[in-house]
């Protein structure tokens, strides 16, 4: 018998099975295509599932002439941050949904989809929520905030949250030192700062890098090195960051 030189190809590799939950009066297909920015190694690590808010959007979308709709909210609020609605519809509907699709590794969300992506993280962690849903393994929070609703505050109070999280924080964020407050709600969270404002920015090649070990930190014995064509990559890369379809910074509310 002939003896088989050729290795065996591998099996495919395993991704991250992610719910992504977008901003205020956006969509999960808007969530999608701004995500679409970071580079295909970290995309190629990601299986992404997203869904819309419960709510149609109510008022005029920030997005609107960048990105089409429909648009909507996963909650409202008043102009002060302080009154809120619609919060536990949102729980509510984001919980039946993630055990109709799950189970899911973790939740990425943007502004308003990354206070709801914490608060999940919060609310299953301290036995307030989602107790017959999976555990939800990491988060990525992309100008996130706390949810400053009184029945709510203790999530964030100590012992601080032990769900890995990834926050991304922006230099010109107006919401940036919120999102300080929630930097100290988790424990030792990776966090990565950019300098963009309110935007799910785009990342250089060390913060690239970085997000890429913490996804393949969370994948741990199911992720395969692989050698990646040099020249297929380096265009890959290039056009991730080359295509100027959407804007930088775009300003979106909670």
């Amino acid at each position: 018998m002939g003896v088989e030189n050729a290795s065996s190809p591998l099996p495919p590799q395993r991704k991250l099975k992610l719910l992504g939950l977008h901003g205020f009066r956006t969509s999960g297909d808007i969530l999608k295509r701004q995500l679409s920015k970071w580079s295909p190694s970290i995309l190629d690590l990601m299986d992404l599932d997203t869904l819309d808010g419960p709510f149609p959007c109510l008022g005029k979308s920030d997005v609107e002439g960048y990105f089409e709709g429909p648009y909507y909210e996963w909650f409202r609020f008043n102009k002060d941050y302080t009154e809120f609605e619609g919060v536990e519809d949102a729980i509510s509907f984001i919980s039946d949904y993630m055990k109709t699709h799950g189970p899911y590794d973790g939740l990425v969300g943007f502004s308003q989809g990354a206070v709801l992506s914490g608060l999940l993280a919060g609310l299953q962690e301290k036995a307030m929520a989602l107790q017959d849903v999976a555990s939800i393994k990491f988060v990525i929070l992309t100008s996130p905030a706390q949810l400053r609703e009184k029945d709510l505050k203790v999530v964030y109070e100590a012992p601080a949250i032990k769900c890995p999280a990834v926050i991304l924080l922006g230099e010109k964020d107006w919401l940036r030192p919120m999102g300080e407050e929630v930097v100290e709600s988790f424990h030792e969270p990776l966090v990565i700062r950019h300098r963009y404002g309110h935007t799910v920015p785009r990342l250089d090649s060390e913060t690239t890098n970085t997000l890429v070990n913490f996804l393949k930190s969370r994948l741990g014995n199911d992720y395969q090195e692989e050698a990646a064509l040099p020249e297929e990559a380096a265009l890959r890369e290039e056009a991730a960051l080359g295509s100027e379809a959407y804007a930088e910074d775009v300003c979106v509310a909670v």
